[in-house]
């Protein structure tokens, strides 16, 4: 997915104009002006306020060069030669589960989670290059909180057989102008860290901390 950049600026200007008007002519004091010791305090002024810089979009960005998005944001992925979007989606959660079918197993890695999202497909995906949207385990990678990239498989056999069918994100994934909640069931090493998203095949991605 192309993304175009902009960069905003801000400008402040400030002008200060100082004048002062003299006479040559001798001023006299008045005959009953009253002389008086009490110090002469120095006249204050309000501070000038430096104004915030406004945020662009790489400062939505983490030094991975990834979106960095919060439960509930809206991310859009679109076709790479036209630019069109043709996909919405949110990450709702990323929440730790128990398994609770029959023929469940335990996790290889440690800790199954699951990423509820919902999703809604455009029209415009049915003339994308890709005309489906497809999410699976294979779509993640997880970063400790240490910034150590894990290797490993996010999609063990526990993930397979861990909750019912029908809350999974579909295996075949989404058509043209569909809508749906689903969940991607992971296999992690850490219950906290980064998980990133590279949904699509774009070249960027998402990343969520939890």
């Amino acid at each position: 997915m192309n993304k175009s950049l902009s960069s905003l600026a801000l400008i402040a200007v400030l002008g200060v104009t100082l004048s002062a008007c003299g006479s040559s002519n001798d001023v006299t004091p008045a005959a009953d002006a009253t002389k008086t010791d009490a110090p002469v305090s120095a006249p204050t002024a309000n501070p000038i306020s430096t104004p915030k810089p406004t945020p662009t979009e790489d400062s939505k960005k983490s030094p991975r060069g990834n979106l960095i998005g919060n439960f509930g944001d809206i991310g859009t992925l679109a076709d790479p030669i036209t630019s069109k979007v043709h996909t919405k989606f949110t990450v709702d959660g990323i929440t730790p589960t128990v398994c609770d079918q029959p023929y469940a197993q335990a996790p290889e890695n440690g800790h199954i989670f699951t990423v509820d999202l919902t999703a809604e497909t455009m029209p415009e995906l049915a003339s994308a290059s890709f005309p489906k949207f497809t999410l699976s385990s294979y779509d993640f990678k997880f970063i400790g909180e240490n910034g150590t990239t894990f290797t490993g498989d996010l999609g063990t056999v526990a993930t397979y057989s861990c909750i019912a069918d029908e809350l999974e994100f579909p295996s075949g994934g989404m058509g043209p102008a569909e809508k749906l909640s689903g969940k991607v069931v992971l296999d992690l090493p850490a219950p906290h860290g980064i998980l990133v998203m590279k949904a699509g095949g774009i070249s960027g991605g998402f990343e969520y901390k939890f």
